[in-house]
């Protein structure tokens, strides 16, 4: 794959299209990217390593030549042990409005894409099918970098080649089912608590008690599941928060304390660690897009 295609990887995996977005990644996969879910599709095509991948309690097992299909509000994320080691790998988003749209020019059949497929996600295609899918993909990769008047429209017409390929895939083969995640279930619990209280002062401990656990059993297994141990997520989980009140224009120090830091300086630092820049750099940048935006909103009225 050409190297002028790369992206750099964002943890925040927020989409800003609302018809599709395309990434290349050959680099060292993060291995703190949280479980989360999104309210689009994800196509995932490892080109080369082999990675386990954990989707709504299940666990599959990636090889190049294979790929994963996640469907919105499916909770998931990879999962990285041992040695670091370098992945290339295709990301596609495809918003499931933008998918539907599609649907006046596409095969019947394909209308009922977004609830049929829900729950499947391992796709190991033929030889040829996937270097017509891979072909595809590389497609959309060369429109998004030439960016040209036609590009967007080539790329639709792209991606509608592509539903329709993996409309055809999946109907034609058996579902293949990953391995159970060991505790999945109770996991989840602490999981969902955490998304709702983690403004709050919460410990390990707490939480060991609250949800009948052995703090280094919990530990362990919310690492293992989750990607961070209860601290670490917690502390993202803040950060986000942090990152979107920002982006607001709410100031520095409110956004801290209302996220559940209290000392400032820890704030900062934790901010600038996860995401390469101080809060009040990411206010300033997050005010000038927005200044510039206006200014084109203008301009074109």
């Amino acid at each position: 794959m050409n190297d002028a295609y790369r992206s750099s990887f964002n943890l925040l995996q927020e989409m800003r299209r609302d018809d599709f977005e395309i990434y290349y990644y050959h680099d060292a996969a993060p291995s703190d990217v949280t479980l989360h879910q999104h309210d689009f599709y994800e196509l995932y095509c490892l080109l080369s390593g082999t990675m386990d991948y954990l989707i709504g309690g299940r666990r599959y097992t990636m090889k190049p030549g294979s790929l994963l299909l996640i469907a919105p509000g499916e909770m998931h994320r990879p999962d990285i042990e041992g040695v670091p080691q370098r992945f290339e790998r295709i990301v596609l988003w495809m918003n499931p409005r933008f998918i539907f749209s599609l649907a006046t020019v596409l095969p019947q059949s394909l209308r009922a894409f977004s609830d049929r497929y829900h729950g499947w996600h391992l796709i190991t295609p033929d030889e040829k099918t996937y270097q017509v899918l891979y072909n595809l993909l590389g497609s959309l990769l060369y429109e998004k970098n030439l960016a040209d008047a036609d590009s967007s429209y080539l790329c639709h017409l792209t991606v509608t080649q592509l539903l329709i390929h993996l409309n055809r895939l999946l109907s034609s083969r058996p579902a293949v089912s990953g391995r159970a995640a060991t505790r999945y279930g109770e996991i989840m619990k602490v999981y969902e608590y955490a998304n709702g209280h983690f403004r709050e002062d919460i410990s390990v401990s707490a939480l060991a008690e609250k949800f009948f656990m052995d703090k280094n059993t919990l530990t362990r297994q919310f690492k293992r599941i989750v990607g961070l141990t209860p601290g670490g997520y917690v502390r993202r989980k803040r950060l986000e928060a942090a990152h979107s009140l920002i982006r607001q224009g709410v100031s520095m120090q409110e956004t801290a304390f209302s996220c559940g830091f209290t000392d400032y300086s820890a704030f900062y630092r934790a901010f600038r660690q996860v995401y390469g820049i101080s809060p009040s750099e990411f206010a300033a940048l997050s005010q000038k897009k927005e200044a510039s935006s206006l200014n084109v909103k203008t301009d074109e009225t």
